[in-house]
């Protein structure tokens, strides 16, 4: 029962992930007059998917995707790397509780 709770809860910060990541590439894409106060934090949030982006698809003088292949590439890619992050700051957490508890 656990396991199928946690299994969807994994998808669900999947997908929440790749939908961020394509909406805020969409907005960064769009090229409207969007605040700094937005902007920035959008745009370092997106910067992993889209430095994979630039190895991958992008190449230089392309500083971010503007066709729709490109912004779910790098949404994929950005939501990939951020469930990477966040499993390894939760092993290192269970890591750190594991040594503490025989203390």
């Amino acid at each position: 029962m656990l396991r199928s709770v946690t299994g969807r809860l994994r998808l669900l910060v999947a997908v929440a992930l790749v939908v961020a990541s394509a909406t805020a590439l969409a907005l960064l894409s769009s090229g409207g007059d969007i605040p700094s106060v937005v902007r920035n934090p959008l745009s370092d949030f997106v910067q992993p998917g889209i430095t994979v982006w630039w190895f991958v698809l992008g190449g230089p003088f392309r500083v971010a995707p503007s066709s729709a292949s490109g912004i779910a590439f790098a949404a994929v890619a950005n939501a990939v790397l951020w469930l990477a992050a966040i499993w390894v700051v939760v092993v290192l957490y269970g890591l750190v509780r594991r040594l503490t508890a025989f203390r």
